[in-house]
This record gives structure tokens, C-alpha cells and sequence, in this order.
């Protein structure tokens, strides 16, 4: 299985970026969730509009706006990311960084499922026992956690099924991103217009700018894991994700909350998992299943 390393190591790049953004949401925590995802919408719009008319891409924006099949795909994506968005910061600004990295670990194992099954791509023996150890993983720190992790499971069922959606609609990254956000605008400038204008007036400078800087930190790994999933196999896409939320959990100990035993013995299966997994793509083996 042959793999541009170009686009494996923008792949890796995109889940380190997004494993230390909780520091950024979280320098926001003073500020109302809701008014964040409305900034991270609307500015991640103008951010890639931006980049669209520096680069000379505009055409290619405004014919993927009129393309009735991409856009089959993209409004659905734009909606479903938005909610992962939210529910993402509500959670780190609540206190629940090491429930959104548990997100993030069974995420790779639905992208798995997801590739083999409805995609349709192959896997090595190698990658299966990956696969394996993260799975182990995984149900050692659903089971500790004592409770159905809701919030886990929903980010990791967003996520997978917008990554699906990209993969299907296969457009040029930051087009893309500039129309999903497009979708989600007008909704977003009128709640935060209507609901949101006491937050505004009252956040400080300092706030604000973070406020501006939520779309450039939003736009810059989506449009990564755009050209990733544009490039890359689904399932090998999805288990680089293992490297985002491995570093949400250090930062959710570092800043405080104190891991159990079996998530840390979940840590040590799933970093197995990706030394596995990344074993099989540089040994390249041409066996694979189904």
C-alpha cells in the first residue's frame, strides 16, 4: 500500500495542530461557547475567501457553489462539522478535555469500520494488528469510565461521518472549506448578532483578537484534512488521528485533570496501535484484506 509521504506528513501535521488547540479554546474560556463557534464560523470564512482571491482560486469556489453534486455533500458536511465544533469547545471550556480525546480515540476505529466496509479499501495484516491494540485500548478506557461516554461518542460519530461526506464530495480543499462555512454563516452572524452582543461589547482586546485568530485556527487544519482525505486512504487518514487526541490527554494532566490508571494503560495501547500502524505503511506491504 503506497502512500504519498507528502500527504502523510501533512495528514500527521493536521492532528498535531488540532491536539493543541484546546490551549487556544481554552485562553477563550471567559467567553460564552456559543459566541466562539459563531467567531470560528464566520471568520474561517473570510480567512478562506482570502486565501481563495490571493491564490486565484475564486473561479474554482464559485463553480463548486454551483456544482449540485459537490454541494449534495458539502451542506450536510458544513452542518455536521459545525455541531462537532461546538460540542468540541463546550467541552474543553467545561473541563472535559480527557472525555474529548476518548472521542478521539474511538473515532479511528469507526473511520476503520467505515473504510473497509463502505469504501471498500484494503488493509494489511500488520495494520489489523494496529487496529487490534488501539481497539483494546479503547474498551479499557470506555469501560473504566463508568459511564456511557455521550459526549465521546457523539464527537467521534460526527467527525467520522464528516470525513465520509469530504471524501465523497473530493473538492479542492480551501473551496471547500469556504463553502461549508458559507453554509453556516448567515446563521451564525444573526445568533451572534442578536443573542450574542453583550459578550462582544464586554470581551477584552485581548479576546477579541482571539475571537478574529478562532478562524484561522479552525480553517488552517480543516483545509489540511481536506487534502488528506482527498489523498489518502480513509482508514489510514483516521488512525493518524490516535496522534490528536494522545496529546489532549497530556495537556487535559498537564492542566490539571488527573488521568485513572486504565487511561493510562489506554494511553500505551493506542500509541502501540499507531507505531504499528506507522511499522506497516513504511514496510509498504502489497497483502492485504479483503
Amino acid at each position: 500500500m503506497s502512500v504519498d509521504k507528502k500527504s502523510l506528513a501533512i495528514t500527521a501535521a493536521t492532528y498535531v495542530i488540532w491536539g493543541i488547540l484546546p490551549i487556544y479554546w481554552q485562553l477563550l474560556g471567559g467567553v460564552n461557547s456559543l459566541l466562539v463557534l459563531c467567531c470560528r464560523i464566520i471568520f474561517s470564512l473570510i480567512f478562506t475567501i482570502v486565501l481563495l482571491g490571493v491564490s486565484g482560486n475564486i473561479k474554482v469556489f464559485r463553480d463548486t457553489l454551483l456544482d449540485k453534486a459537490s454541494m449534495r455533500w458539502l451542506i450536510p458536511a458544513a452542518v455536521i462539522v459545525t455541531f462537532n465544533w461546538g460540542l468540541f469547545i463546550w467541552a474543553v471550556n467545561s473541563g472535559h478535555v480527557i472525555e474529548c480525546s476518548l472521542g478521539y480515540y474511538i473515532n479511528p476505529l469507526l473511520v476503520f469500520l467505515i473504510g473497509v466496509l463502505l469504501l471498500r479499501e484494503k488493509f494489511t495484516r500488520l495494520q489489523l494488528v494496529a487496529v487490534a491494540l488501539a481497539f483494546i485500548g479503547v474498551l479499557i478506557s470506555v469501560l473504566a469510565y463508568g459511564v456511557f461516554p455521550v459526549v465521546s461518542i457523539t464527537l467521534a460519530l460526527t467527525f467520522a461521518v464528516y470525513g465520509v461526506l469530504k471524501k465523497k464530495a473530493r473538492v479542492e480543499p480551501v473551496a471547500g472549506i469556504a463553502i461549508e462555512t458559507l453554509v453556516i454563516t448567515p446563521f451564525a452572524l444573526a445568533f451572534a448578532l442578536l443573542f450574542m452582543m453583550d459578550g462582544i461589547l464586554n470581551a477584552s482586546l485581548g479576546e477579541l483578537l482571539l475571537l478574529a485568530g478562532a478562524g484561522v485556527a479552525t480553517a488552517v487544519p480543516l483545509i489540511m484534512f481536506s487534502r488528506s482525505v482527498n489523498n489518502v486512504p480513509f482508514i489510514i487518514v483516521g488512525f493518524f488521528q490516535y496522534i490528536s487526541p494522545s496529546l489532549m490527554l497530556i495537556y487535559g494532566i498537564i492542566s490539571g485533570e488527573a488521568p485513572s490508571t486504565a487511561q493510562l494503560i489506554s494511553l500505551i495501547f493506542t500509541g502501540l496501535g499507531l507505531v504499528v500502524f506507522s511499522i506497516a505503511l513504511v514496510r509498504g506491504e502489497d497483502r492485504a484484506f479483503p
